[in-house]
């Protein structure tokens, strides 16, 4: 072996200098042409990996140097490059992509202020569990004593958000790349950093730079600074499920037995078995809530669909009403912060060894168990014909939720309420749109009353709840399902903060349709803030703005909307047109406080309309 993927702050090496800013200052020239070999020859390795593994695009804002050559090496090997405007969009492309393919996603940042910038879209990734290799480029080791200009401890800044920070030195690009796609994709899926330095040991003086704290030690095998890796150990095959015999589900059976009325909470890792999991419940009567990763698993349509689970109030009529509530694939990174105080027993089914040491923290007083999902549920598919609850239980609950939603909509004339928005788009496209949803008060109102039959098909940040998502998504869901409608949902916020990917949407040529939720205010934060204490309208309020005539200014399609018909009427011209459309909705936000109420408070905990869910009554 020529070289050595080492553990310590270093990345690919850019041998071009401040590769952000342009600049064309070059590293030691001495060894410019071995370094620059190193780097192309790199660069192909990990595209292969990458390509082995499925990757079809790759996303990102490169510097100078190591980084086009990544670039050069995904154009050759046919895979295109997506360039965003800001790092964390392109993580966010990236991890949406690997959300919708399974594949890793892919995204080339620079040194410094590259990678700093992408950090929130990688914790994106890394708490929505989402395959992602990030490739960065790095002051290369052997400068390290020289320059401090845009150097950081990008091992060290890798590991707070990914599974592992790795940094490649020469002919170890290979090796970095294979187990880097590898950690990525081990369950739980997570984001992975590679730092590439080909001229790592370029000069004999590498040895006393890898001394110091900034550098570890080289060595002749692979280590990784943190994740399943880390310290060399060796990598555990990744595998859908765990070993049945060691993981019994005895507790799971018992409880079932003694069960009438069971509620199924829905995860993300019940993706792979939504098959199995449609044919148990299908007709069971047994009612199945979602987290927002997971709608779709059960169809919105079926009688068992009973809406959403995020840890707030809005599923808590229902979860009193039963006498035993099963997760399967629960991830409690989606639940808010609140209290679990159901009084039912909880058990929760994982697939991967670290889910129930999490579960079992949050879920207080619940019993979690590492064992194959596909085991329990044939076991919960048994217990199918001797439930309790009334018919079409789910359902019920499901359409008094939502009846609560829309009873408290309320516009000023000239204004949209929330709900109009959502109901009016839903009800004018087609059932294969994906949606993606920015987080903010709209998303309150998004999330429960847009519906959808299969999964993958209504989008969010879960985990990290970032704001800054939907735009960004919904151009990388456009790339990756060609010919589905995409609806980008997102508040005047969230937008200002990716406003500019909207150029993206335009070169690239993209049928996205974005609705902003436009009442210049941080309409979340403004509920939360305190009369004292919490400054005034000028820590939660923007200046109007029209989105529409900044979509125009950057080539789209731009539309300011006040009413439910205008809406409408635009909506259909933005479904048939090549190319973005913003569509600017001013809102009336009065209803916001109460949607809050519904979902997160009190108002949550009561039977809507006066009914029962035991009894249906």
């Amino acid at each position: 072996m020529t070289g050595d993927l080492v553990a310590g702050p270093g990345g690919l090496a850019a041998q071009h200098g401040d590769s952000r800013h342009g600049d064309s200052r070059h590293g030691d020239s001495q060894h410019g042409d071995s370094q620059h070999d190193g780097s192309r020859d790199g660069a192909a390795a990990i595209v292969a990996a990458l390509a082995g593994a499925g990757t079809r695009l790759m996303f990102g804002v490169p510097g100078g140097g190591p980084n086009l050559d990544v670039v050069g090496a995904a154009a050759a090997a046919g895979v295109p490059f997506v360039l965003a405007h800001g790092e964390t969009a392109a993580t966010i492309m990236a991890a949406t992509c690997a959300d919708l393919t399974g594949a890793p996603g892919a995204v080339v940042v620079t040194r410094g202020p590259g990678l700093a910038s992408a950090v929130n879209g990688i914790a994106h990734a890394a708490l929505d569990r989402l395959p992602v290799v990030v490739i960065a480029d790095t002051v290369p080791a052997h400068q390290r004593d020289r320059v401090s200009h845009q150097r950081l401890d990008q091992a060290a800044l890798g590991r707070s958000v990914t599974k592992a920070a790795l940094t490649a030195g020469p002919g170890q690009a290979e090796q970095a790349a294979e187990l880097a796609v590898r950690l990525a994709l081990a369950a739980p899926a997570g984001p992975v950093l590679i730092n590439m330095d080909p001229g790592a040991d370029a000069v004999p003086a590498m040895a006393s730079a890898a001394a110091t704290d900034d550098a570890p030690a080289l060595t002749n095998r692979p280590v990784a600074t943190n994740g399943p890796a880390a310290g060399g150990g060796t990598l555990p095959t990744p595998r859908a499920g765990a070993d049945a015999a060691g993981h019994r589900l005895t507790p799971l059976a018992a409880a079932l037995r003694a069960a009438r009325r069971p509620v199924l909470l829905l995860g993300p890792g019940a993706f792979a078995h939504a098959a199995a999991v449609r044919d148990a419940l299908a007709g069971s009567g047994i009612p199945a809530l979602h987290t927002y990763r997971a709608r779709g698993i059960m169809p919105d349509s079926g009688a068992e669909a009973a809406g959403l689970v995020t840890g707030g109030t809005m599923e808590w009529p229902l979860l009193a009403a039963s006498d035993l509530i099963i997760g399967l694939g629960v991830d409690p990174a989606e639940m808010i912060p609140a209290a679990w105080d159901h009084g039912a027993r909880t058990i929760l089914v994982c697939e991967t060894s670290a889910g129930p040491a999490e579960a079992g923290r949050y879920f207080t007083g619940g019993t979690a168990l590492a064992a194959p999902l596909g085991a329990a549920i044939e076991l919960i598919a048994g217990h199918r014909r001797h439930g309790g609850w009334p018919p079409a239980a789910g359902r019920t609950a499901k359409t008094g939720a939502l009846a609560g939603l829309r009873e408290a909509a309320r516009a000023a004339p000239g204004l949209l309420s929330p709900q109009d928005v959502v109901t009016t788009v839903r009800a004018r496209t087609p059932p294969e749109t994906i949606a993606t949803v920015d987080a903010g008060a709209h998303m309150l109102v998004a999330m429960p009353l847009w519906e959808v039959d299969e999964p993958h098909r209504l989008l969010v940040s879960s985990g990290l709840a970032t704001m800054g998502y939907a735009l960004p998504a919904a151009i990388a869901a456009a790339l990756c399902t060609p010919g589905a409608p995409v609806v980008a949902f997102t508040g005047d916020g969230g937008l200002g903060m990716t406003l500019m990917e909207i150029e993206t949407a335009v070169r690239l040529r993209l049928r996205v349709v974005v609705v902003v939720f436009n009442d210049a205010t941080l309409s979340l934060i403004k509920i939360k803030q305190r009369p004292a204490g919490h400054g005034g309208p000028e820590a939660v309020g923007y200046r109007p703005a029209s989105f529409a005539a900044v979509a125009t200014a950057l080539g789209a399609a731009g539309a300011a909307v006040s009413d439910a018909a205008g809406l409408a009427s635009e909506l259909a011209a933005a479904l048939n047109r090549d190319g973005p459309t913003v569509i600017d909705a001013s809102i009336d936000p009065a209803s916001y406080p109460t949607v809050m109420d519904l979902t997160r408070g009190e108002a949550g905990r009561r039977p809507p309309t006066g009914r029962h869910p035991s009894t249906g009554t």
